[in-house]
């Protein structure tokens, strides 16, 4: 039986004699409605609040769970960059480690050429010195020659002429 504040107003006690003050009961009934009412009122209130928080709670966990999604989702993101960038770094790592090698090569070649130029142009510059000191030595001799020839030649003798008279 669901009681409201009009059904205490209204309640009406049959009258017996020994009974209770007819204003009195109705005092008390007016003062128990009004009770009534104000504690009816409180429940609306508190149940309309009730209401409001819990829409309020609900759109809060709403919010948290779409939060909880949206964090799994950025570490998720975030781990895959992590991960992209590690295998991008590896990767640019193993090509410089291999332009590095080629680098080396290229320039362990290259002495090597030189190395060998460098010996080439030291065998060039010794054949040219024996060239040389040959042709030194060959125009020393030749010059020795001349000279001694020379020296044979200045003590030329000469005969005495015959000088004849002219007669006239």
């Amino acid at each position: 039986m669901s009681l409201t504040p009009l059904d205490i107003r209204k309640m009406a006690f049959p009258q017996k004699l020994r009974g209770y003050e007819p204003q009195e009961v109705d005092n008390f009934l007016t003062v128990v409605a009004d009770e009534l009412t104000a504690r009816l009122g409180d429940t609306a209130r508190l149940e309309q609040e009730n209401r409001s928080f819990r829409v309020r709670l609900e759109d809060a966990s709403r919010r948290q769970d779409e939060l909880q999604e949206a964090l799994l989702h950025a570490q998720r993101l975030s781990k895959d960059i992590t991960d992209n960038a590690k295998r991008e770094a590896d990767l640019m790592i193993r090509e410089a480690e291999v332009t590095a090698d080629n680098i080396v090569r290229q320039a362990i070649e290259q002495a090597n050429r030189i190395e060998s130029k460098i010996t080439e142009l030291r065998t060039m510059r010794r054949d040219l010195q024996l060239k040389f000191r040959n042709s030194l030595d060959l125009f020393h001799r030749i010059l020795e020659a001349e000279m001694e020839d020379e020296r044979s030649m200045a003590t030329v003798r000469t005969l005495p002429r015959n000088r004849q008279k002219k007669t006239s």
